[in-house]
């Protein structure tokens, strides 16, 4: 007997496979005779299912044709109770027969495509209601009509599959009633809901602070997305970029890691919520709401709530929330019943009240320890290291030659952290920024990548990237004169360690977000002008847009004519002491001139 526990979405794997014949053979196809029967793992006609009662179950199954066919072949099949009692007999078991109310078929024909040895699957939801824990069911399935080849027959001997199905005892049903969430920022501040994880009093609820020590157990923060107020998870500023970035992160300040939690595009009731009452309600109200909203709850993974202040209104005040293995692959759910909205601050921040239930199954470390998962993440913008280095006095020219430093990395080598054009070259893909003259009296820092991105200042980063294999991404700020985030020499003074680097990008994210600028071109440098650099990521799933993980901050200490209408800039800069530009090559790209 072959066994299944299916705790997931566990499918009977088997490929698809289409062999294509001849057109001079293909009288074989047509006139051969030919007998399909279902497949059978290691040819065992009883399946043993047990159906977990917090999760959806679901088994698939196909079936296989002996020779080839040149016609396409539809094959149905049916539940078969009046086999149960053979069954029993023969095997001296007492199995009852499972009740219709507790599985259900997608479709219930296999379909044979033309010169196919395999079949379509047919897809078996199983529920646990109405089910007992100590009994024992029998589910035949047989194949009964064959439609499509007058030469092909049903396999008497291969036609029928039993499933054996039992139940796991449910785990509980948590309610947790009255819990409250701000989007205010603070030590006592709680911003962070987790289900599986508990603070220091034992409560759900964390501030950014506490959040971060258990950032792999997180599953939505409350935060204002410009004027809506959401529940996000702290994986959606990774997986879109943007504002979503900019948006998210104040709140995963220190986290090692971001998770994913699908949060589902309708509303529903309080009706549905007190309907609930067990884990084998939800998963089976869950399965209810998928066919009356038409929604698939099992495969959505949409990050960010409906707007709590102005779309929940009435009795449309109950989110659903899904988790999983793998992204939009939800296996377990919350619902989560919004009671208060109120503003605070004077409308600056606000404040929410919820009860919420869910399943006393640990779903987020049981997803942490699943091979291949991918919901819970390393948070590509964690830094280990807390230790930030400051390089005082560093010179570049604008003028290129073999004793003419033009280039500055903080990461090419221990040794040297200034490089002619000739030696840049050899390390193109650690190259930071570059001084040139932007126009006459005019000195920027330059991006590599700037000319890529932007060609028209193209003719003036060539002759410093001649014979570059790569072009590398480094975000450079302007001054931002006379704005509240303006950057100024006390800033630069008050970094000392990565964590005040952070702490002074989100005081300047409240108005203008390095974590997703793209700027690649400085203002023109003057004396105690504080500019800031960031090393970023570039990925097709935040749409092409730059995400800054690591950040550094330069003070221009003097800027010098020289020969030419030439110019010597003369600054300190501080960066990650850990290397920041090795962790974000993926910005980097080929020269198309090279």
């Amino acid at each position: 007997m072959y066994k299944y526990k299916i705790f997931n979405f566990i499918i009977i794997a088997l490929l698809l496979s289409i062999t294509g014949c001849d057109d001079d053979n293909k009288s074989i196809y047509e006139t051969g005779n030919k007998v399909v029967s279902l497949v059978k793992s290691n040819n065992e006609a009883t399946l043993e299912i047990i159906v977990d009662p917090a999760q959806r179950s679901q088994i698939s199954l196909q079936a296989e044709i002996d020779k080839l066919s040149a016609f396409g072949i539809v094959v149905e099949v049916e539940t078969k109770s009046d086999l149960i009692e053979d069954y029993n007999k023969k095997h001296g078991t007492n199995y009852q027969e499972l009740s219709p109310n507790s599985y259900s078929f997608e479709t219930s024909e296999f379909i044979f495509p033309k010169y196919s040895e395999v079949s379509s699957h047919i897809n078996i939801t199983l529920n646990s209601m109405g089910m007992d824990s100590d009994v024992e069911y029998l589910l035949p399935i047989q194949l009964i009509l064959i439609k499509g080849d007058p030469n092909a027959s049903i396999d008497t001997n291969g036609d029928v599959i039993y499933l054996l199905v039992s139940k796991l005892a449910p785990p509980a049903l948590i309610h947790l009633k009255d819990v409250e969430l701000t989007t205010e920022i603070g030590p006592d501040k709680k911003n962070w809901f987790s289900a599986y994880a508990t603070n220091s009093e034992d409560g759900h609820v964390f501030s950014v602070e506490e959040a971060a020590t258990q950032s792999h157990m997180m599953d939505f923060v409350l935060l204002k997305f410009g004027s809506n107020l959401r529940l996000h998870t702290s994986y959606i500023g990774w997986q879109h970029g943007g504002d979503y970035y900019r948006y998210i992160f104040p709140y995963i300040k220190g986290f090692k890691k971001l998770t994913h939690t699908a949060n589902m595009n309708r509303l529903f009731t309080p009706t549905d919520f007190n309907a609930v009452n067990s884990s084998e309600e939800m998963t089976n109200k869950i399965e209810e709401l998928k066919n009356t909203s038409g929604y698939n709850f099992y495969n959505a993974d949409r990050m960010t709530s409906h707007n709590l202040q102005s779309q929940i209104e009435g009795d449309n005040r109950v989110l659903i929330q899904g988790t999983g293995p793998k992204v939009a692959v939800n296996t377990q759910f919350y619902m989560i019943y919004i009671k208060e909205v109120t503003p605070i601050n004077g409308g600056a921040d606000y404040k929410i009240k919820f009860d919420v239930k869910y399943i006393d199954v640990d779903v987020r470390t049981e997803t942490l320890n699943t091979e291949g998962q991918n919901t819970i993440i390393d948070n590509p913008a964690y830094d280990p290291s807390n230790e930030m280095i400051e390089y005082k006095g560093i010179e570049l020219d604008t003028e290129i030659g073999p004793d003419k430093k033009n280039w500055f990395s903080a990461y090419a080598s221990n040794d040297a952290k200034t490089f002619t054009q000739e030696e840049a070259k050899n390390k193109s893909n650690m190259m930071d920024f570059v001084a040139v003259m932007h126009s006459p009296d005019y000195v920027s820092l330059y991006s590599a990548y700037v000319g890529y991105k932007t060609p028209s200042y193209k003719v003036r980063i060539n002759p410093y990237t001649n014979g570059f294999s790569k072009l590398t991404y480094t975000m450079i700020s302007g001054w931002r004169a006379g704005t509240a985030d303006a950057t100024k020499l006390e800033h630069y003074n008050n970094v000392s360690d990565v964590e005040s680097m952070t702490q002074l990008i989100t005081f300047y994210n409240t108005t203008y977000g390095y974590p997703i600028a793209d700027r690649m071109v400085s203002d023109k440098l003057e004396k105690d002008k504080v500019g800031v650099i960031g090393w970023g990521i570039n990925e097709q799933a935040t749409g092409n847009k730059f995400i800054n993980t690591r950040f550094g901050i330069f003070v221009i200490r003097d800027i010098q004519p020289t020969n030419g209408g030439n110019y010597k800039v003369i600054f300190d800069i501080k960066v990650p002491k850990t290397d920041a530009r090795t962790a974000n090559n993926s910005s980097m790209v080929n020269n198309p001139d090279k």
